[in-house]
């Protein structure tokens, strides 16, 4: 009597069948993510410049009384704010009304801290047409890497908002100091990281303390986000400008981060040629 029926051995062969077609799939998949590995399958994003596009600031706004006496906006400058969970609840709205466009948002501070307000203001300043973009405050107290990847978490790639902020300050930081080296090796973790991952220079600000303890190598080749109360800052050069910190905005209960924005400034010091050593991908042919 034989030991399976035809309809038993019948089933057993799809079974074999079925199973060598799963094996031999995972073997070219694997095979495959191994080839794009090799040829830096992990490439960086290469983002979409166009996409990014700030409003200009209505003639006689609210917002430019905020401005240095005697001082105009000139046809490629525009007004915005910066902003944390120090602000707690904005009316994001009546900021509009105000004739401000733009608008850096505090998204993390060392590794494992996002801002309490961080989502409610990016959607809030979104939905009210306001062009956003995230900063991260950083700390000395944590690997540069872990700052990175606590910052993508919270504010992964967007095309269309401002280039990613770095906050270099020790006011309110941890109080350790290393030594310059050791500290420009974690910026330069974090730069880089975050920079793959957006396909974009980050901003640079930092406080004359910084500056004086540190010198600022950081921010060579990439966007300034500088400070003046008196009027435009010096060098010429500046992406971003903040010329007050005590700002009165509709919307917003206490004092605010006044900015100043030159988008095509910021746009081309942002950009990340395709020769550097970020190795992002060439254009394929035909393409510009």
């Amino acid at each position: 009597m034989p030991r399976f029926t035809r309809e038993q051995v019948r089933r057993r062969q799809r079974i074999a069948v079925a199973i060598l077609v799963a094996v031999l799939l995972l073997v070219i998949g694997g095979c495959t993510a191994l080839v794009a590995n090799l040829r830096g399958g992990d490439r960086p994003h290469r983002a979409d410049d166009a996409a990014m596009t700030v409003g200009s600031t209505p003639a006689g706004a609210p917002a430019l009384t905020q401005l240095p006496e005697e001082t105009q906006l000139t046809a490629d400058e525009a007004m915005g704010i910066d902003v944390s969970s120090y602000q707690r609840d904005i009316d994001w709205e009546q900021v509009a009304g105000d004739g401000y466009v733009f608008a850096y948002i505090k998204a993390t501070e060392g590794s494992g801290f996002t801002d309490t307000h961080f989502r409610l203001n990016w959607d809030g300043a979104r939905a009210a047409g306001i062009t956003v973009g995230a900063y991260h405050y950083f700390t000395l107290c944590s690997p540069g890497a872990e700052q990175a990847a606590s910052f993508l978490a919270a504010a992964p790639p967007d095309d269309t908002a401002l280039p990613p902020a770095l906050d270099l300050e020790f006011d309110g930081a941890c109080e350790e100091r290393p030594e310059a080296v050791d500290a420009q090796a974690e910026i330069d973790a974090f730069t880089h990281a975050v920079e793959k991952a957006w396909g974009r220079r980050m901003v640079i600000y930092s406080s004359s303390e910084w500056r004086d303890h540190y010198g600022l190598p950081v921010a060579d080749s990439r966007p300034d986000w500088l400070y003046s109360d008196r009027g435009r800052p010096s060098p010429e050069d500046w992406a971003v400008w903040q010329l007050r910190f005590d700002g009165t905005v509709s919307g917003i209960e206490g004092p605010v981060d006044i900015d100043v924005v030159r988008i095509e400034v910021l746009r081309e010091h942002a950009a990340i040629p395709r020769e550097e050593d970020l190795e992002l991908p060439a254009p394929e042919e035909g393409q510009s």
